[in-house]
């Protein structure tokens, strides 16, 4: 099992990102030094122009994620192309099995394995398993009340500007899409590109207990 950080060090995927940074999840410059509350209201403003891009076919079947709901333990689930939007021209996170852990105090530390079959861990399994792994990666929630949108941050303190910015959804009832079932209390995470106001790319995260 080889270690896997929120990075983004894909050759072609830097190449597009030069040449067509509309069309790729290139992190957005992120600037730590400016207030984090009106920054966050000026990218939450964004993403209530982006695109509007869900899994679930009834609104009422997804809704935001609280902080709570996110903080904990996930394996990521596959997705068929068909549910990816059609933008990108690589899979960014090409792992089979990715595991993620969204601590409490901000850190983000995950793992994976290159082929399936995937592993089934517990969170203790988890818990374990990411101690070597450099706290590097860190996440920050906000919701802004006026627009009912909620956004994650993922920023990593060895890459100056790195930032990825997620939607996340939380999945209220269980429904089917595409030959995938999504369970109640699964993560769905949206990536956006703030520069074409586009969801990209879409994680299916379920909780191990």
């Amino acid at each position: 099992m080889s270690l896997w950080l929120w990075s983004m060090h894909n050759p072609t995927l830097k190449r597009d990102c030069a040449n067509k940074p509309s069309r790729s999840p290139s992190p957005q410059r992120y600037n730590p030094e400016k207030p984090m509350s009106s920054k966050i209201a000026v990218l939450l403003a964004i993403l209530c122009l982006s695109s509007e891009v869900a899994i679930a076919q009834s609104e009422t079947a997804e809704r935001n994620a609280t902080a709570q709901e996110i903080t904990g333990n996930w394996q990521l689930l596959p997705l068929p192309e068909a549910l990816e939007p059609k933008i990108l021209k690589t899979n960014p996170w090409p792992a089979s099995c990715q595991w993620y852990s969204y601590s409490s105090n901000g850190t983000l530390k995950s793992i994976d394995k290159t082929s399936a079959p995937c592993d089934s861990l517990t969170a203790a399994q988890l818990d374990q398993a990411v101690i070597p792994v450099p706290a590097v990666a860190s996440w920050k929630y906000d919701l802004s009340p006026a627009i009912q949108k909620a956004l994650v941050i993922i920023t990593r303190s060895d890459v100056k500007g790195y930032a990825e910015y997620w939607e996340p959804h939380f999945v209220t009832k269980l429904f089917s899409n595409g030959g995938v079932e999504f369970q109640t209390a699964d993560l769905i995470f949206y990536l956006v590109n703030l520069q074409s106001h586009q969801t990209v790319w879409i994680r299916h995260l379920r909780k191990l207990n």
